[in-house]
């Protein structure tokens, strides 16, 4: 097992995962980066929350980080622009990409475990503190750390995909290798000292700004647009949306910024 398999898996098992659902397609190409477990993922408890897990906190042999990216459809993206609150058909596909991704850690796992390795995951969401407000086990910033994209104004993840999406990670014995998809150091405009803001504009709450994210008014507009539209449909309580920050947007399907 090696990176570029485990990336063509990921690409063939998402490509076929709607039809084997009976789903809608609604999700673009998967992108999927990998770093060796060393000493940057040391800074995860810098950037992030002093009790922030390790590689090795998942996997004690940890040798390899491994993070995916699910971009969503433009039409996915379309159907929640606008308006203040987030269309259902968002909060419907946010909570069946979490499903994917759990279902592609899982397929992932196994086939590094069919080659004599290893392997560790998280849940694709609600993996976090909820009285800080803070992840222990942050897909984005693993993803930042390793090259699959870098931080917006808007506290997501610019990929060469965009930032419109959902992400999963694992860790892995196998020597994978490093495969970062990004070098730059920035992918957001505002944040490359060009005019933009968009993101800080559409936040219905103003919640971002240029200094960074109001995390307490984030989170309690996204209960509030749980207990409003999401829970009536029968969606998991882990269906915590909003996301007008990620549509609409120069970076919501592109990086607006050459990769390098």
């Amino acid at each position: 097992m090696n990176f570029d398999n485990l990336s063509q898996l990921l690409t063939d098992y998402v490509s076929a995962y709607p039809t084997r659902r009976n789903q809608i397609a609604i999700w673009r190409p998967p992108l999927m980066a990998c770093a060796p477990a060393d000493d940057r993922f040391l800074r995860l408890k810098e950037i992030t929350v002093p009790d922030h897990a390790l590689p090795r906190d998942l996997l004690h042999e940890a040798k390899s980080v491994v993070v995916w990216f699910i971009p969503f459809k433009r039409h996915i993206q379309r159907d929640n622009a606008g308006g203040r609150r987030p269309a259902l058909s968002w909060g419907r596909a946010y909570a069946s990409t979490n499903e994917l991704i759990d279902h592609i850690g899982a397929a992932l796992k196994a086939a590094i475990e069919n080659c004599g390795g290893k392997a560790a995951l998280t849940p694709a969401t609600h993996n976090f503190d909820k009285k800080r407000l803070v992840s222990l086990w942050s897909h984005k910033h693993l993803g930042h750390l390793i090259g699959l994209g870098r931080y917006g104004t808007h506290c997501q993840l610019i990929t060469p995909a965009g930032c419109s999406g959902r992400m999963g990670s694992l860790v892995t014995d196998l020597h994978l290798g490093d495969h970062p998809l990004v070098t730059a150091d920035e992918l957001c405009l505002q944040k490359a000292g060009k005019t933009c803001g968009k993101c800080i504009q559409a936040c219905p709450v103003s919640a971002l700004s240029a200094d960074g994210l109001d995390r307490a008014a984030c989170f309690s507009r996204l209960r509030e647009n749980y207990h409003l539209l999401m829970a009536p449909d029968g969606l998991p309580d882990t269906t915590d949306v909003c996301a007008k920050c990620q549509v609409g947007m120069p970076c919501s399907l592109k990086s607006p910024i050459q990769i390098g």
